[in-house]
């Protein structure tokens, strides 16, 4: 915190469940919300999810429970979904590599203010989202749309209740 309130670029590492959590296990580690709030200038969040191998990638329609799921994350329109099928190349898992996914939450004057004054998590989350940042399970589910990941993995990973 010393280094980075003397203006310089600290990245560090820090184990929270999103990018707006990290206030919280700052404040949990005992650091004041003032001292946070004059320090932090951005959380990126990240998950890595096995692909779907390209070699045995097959389409298919999402069964009705996953229809569900997808409709309430505002993805009713995605009629296919991709899974491997099992093969050599990926050693008969349907998976081959891993792609990350994304949250990003950039602190400006209004965000860093409603920290230094000790706001709640859920209060900073949805100023942040007001601003436009997409959650974790939003880039997750767009991969899923464009074929490189299965919604399983999404779900295994990060979670039906981190989404919502």
């Amino acid at each position: 915190m010393r280094a980075a309130l003397t203006g310089h670029l600290v990245l560090s590492t820090l184990h929270t469940n999103d990018a707006v959590g990290a206030v919280d296990r700052l404040r949990d580690m005992g650091i004041p919300s003032y001292l946070i709030a004059a320090a932090l200038n951005g959380v990126v969040a990240q998950r890595l999810l096995r692909r779907v191998c390209p070699e045995c990638r097959v389409r298919r329609g999402p069964t009705e429970d996953e229809a569900l799921v997808l409709a309430r994350f505002g993805y009713g329109d995605v009629d296919m979904l991709h899974r491997g099928s099992g093969c050599p190349t990926c050693g008969f898992t349907g998976y081959y590599g891993r792609l990350a996914v994304h949250e990003v939450f950039a602190l400006d004057a209004r965000a860093k203010r409603m920290v230094a004054e000790g706001a709640e998590a859920p209060d900073v989350l949805q100023y942040a989202r007001s601003r436009g940042m997409r959650r974790l399970i939003e880039d997750a589910l767009e991969k899923v749309k464009a074929g490189e990941t299965t919604l399983e993995e999404v779900l295994s990973e990060i979670g039906f209740d981190e989404g919502v």
